[in-house]
């Protein structure tokens, strides 16, 4: 419908434009006729009925082009400027002004047309594409559900099979259940009487018990009692030169004993290391063999020197496993008022120990101690307002270690049992001295001069006062 009325404002438009150009010719026809009107009196007849003829001709061309665009022959130029505004409104708004015309509109209708068939062409196409895609996935989907369900019935056959044997395998369990169930019956009586029996022979068992511990306890009566909390020794001197400051022990490479431990060296008659009178130590310095060592005396008194048969012990050596230890409190060797923990650290880790637990950071503990831990070695209590932290750390460990029954030892007392000895202290000169390190010291035979010279008179003694 809507091609028909484009076309029909075409043909109203041609039409318009003709109309108006005949109207024109007539004008000027009219117009020169008029002038020559009383010249040409028998030509102007002539001519008028030529123009008459041409105007009737024109207006059934008028006419024509009138019905081609679909209006009446009776319909005035009004009427037609009226339906082609009104056209080009609704269905020529989205062209140019200059392409408003009926014969535009319906080419460009006539593409739109085209070109939704060759779309409507195109989409059947797909169409058809898309059913035979189809009839070809039905197909295959009917294929696959006969396949699927021959594989079903084949798994149903395998179940019954299963569920048959199963049945069988159930009733064989049953009767080995009876049997297992008839033989655990027997086993219970004999192990009824095999209780009896016994019953009878730890009766008799305890009877003989009862006597040999009489008889034991009459034979500890007659033998002095070993004493259970002796620390037994880590080794004994077999050799000793006196001269070279040399002495030879029975542990080596087979007990994992390396150089640099240190070792307390007490009399061979002694058969507790803690007890028992300290006569110097020696410090290793050569694994000879599986079970022999070289070491240096490093202390010892003339009086008491060091001989073979004396047994040596370590607190942080231990022969096949190391000893765990903590430390807490200011660690200082040489009181030169540093702390000196990373030291002994390096001294209990030389002698195939290890540290436990040290005081950390802000009253922490670092590492924890357990109730292998042999010794808590306590420093310098931290006093000073300035090692708060160090304090909070002490009373923590102090308390665990009374918690964990761990024993404690002062430093000395441990570097003592050690055998190690403090290198001399040395005095910082220049800028970095204090003058604790200098303390004055009265020269020989020096007497303080008295001002007052009633000092030296004998005055009586008085009673001190009371308040």
């Amino acid at each position: 419908m809507a091609s028909r009325d484009n076309q029909t404002l075409q043909i109203s438009v041609i039409s318009l434009a003709i109309v108006v150009i005949l109207l024109f010719v007539f004008l000027v026809l009219t117009n020169n006729a008029k002038k020559t009107a009383e010249a040409r009196a028998t030509q102007a007849s002539t001519r008028a009925q030529e123009a008459t003829s041409a105007q009737a001709g024109l207006q059934n061309e008028a006419n024509k082009y009138k019905i081609w665009m679909g209006f009446q022959e009776a319909d005035n130029f009004e009427t037609l400027q009226k339906s082609f505004t009104e056209d080009m409104t609704s269905m020529g708004s989205t062209f140019d002004e200059n392409s408003r015309f009926y014969r535009t509109i319906l080419q460009n209708i006539s593409e739109e047309n085209r070109k939704l068939a060759q779309s409507e062409g195109n989409a059947k196409s797909e169409a058809k594409n898309l059913k035979q895609r189809l009839l070809a996935t039905e197909k295959e989907k009917d294929k696959q559900i006969v396949e699927f369900r021959k594989k079903m019935e084949q798994v149903e056959a395998d179940a019954a099979s299963e569920r048959t044997k199963f049945g069988k395998q159930y009733e064989e369990i049953n009767v080995a259940k009876e049997e297992i169930a008839a033989q655990l019956e027997e086993k219970r009586n004999a192990i009824d009487e095999a209780a009896a029996k016994n019953a009878t022979v730890q009766t008799s068992l305890n009877e003989k018990i009862v006597k040999l511990e009489r008889v034991t306890e009459i034979l500890k009566t007659n033998q002095l009692d070993p004493d259970p909390f002796a620390q037994p020794a880590d080794g004994v001197i077999r050799y000793v030169n006196q001269r070279n400051r040399t002495v030879w022990i029975n542990i080596g490479e087979a007990d994992n004993l390396r150089p640099q431990v240190t070792f307390s060296v007490y009399d061979g008659d002694q058969n507790d290391a803690l007890s028992a009178e300290r006569k110097g130590s020696i410090e290793i310095t050569r694994i000879l063999s599986d079970h022999m060592a070289e070491a240096t005396i490093t202390d010892d008194r003339a009086i008491r020197p060091l001989m073979s048969g004396d047994k040596i012990y370590s607190q942080v050596w231990n022969r096949g496993r190391q000893v765990g230890f903590a430390i807490t409190g200011m660690i200082d060797f040489d009181d030169d008022g540093r702390s000196d923990i990373e030291q002994l650290k390096r001294i209990i880790t030389l002698n195939n120990g290890k540290v436990d637990a040290v005081p950390g950071q802000s009253g922490t503990i670092d590492g924890k101690m357990t109730v292998d831990t042999r010794y808590l070695i306590l420093g310098t209590h931290p006093s000073d307002a300035r090692q708060g932290d160090l304090r909070i750390a002490w009373e923590k460990m102090s308390e665990e270690a009374t918690t964990l029954g761990i024993e404690t030892k002062t430093l000395n007392e441990f570097l003592i049992l050690m055998g190690w000895q403090s290198d001399r202290r040395v005095v910082k000169l220049g800028s970095g001295a204090r003058s604790t390190d200098f303390p004055a010291r009265p020269e020989e035979n020096y007497k303080p001069v008295r001002s007052d010279p009633r000092a030296n008179i004998f005055r009586p003694r008085k009673p001190q006062p009371s308040y």
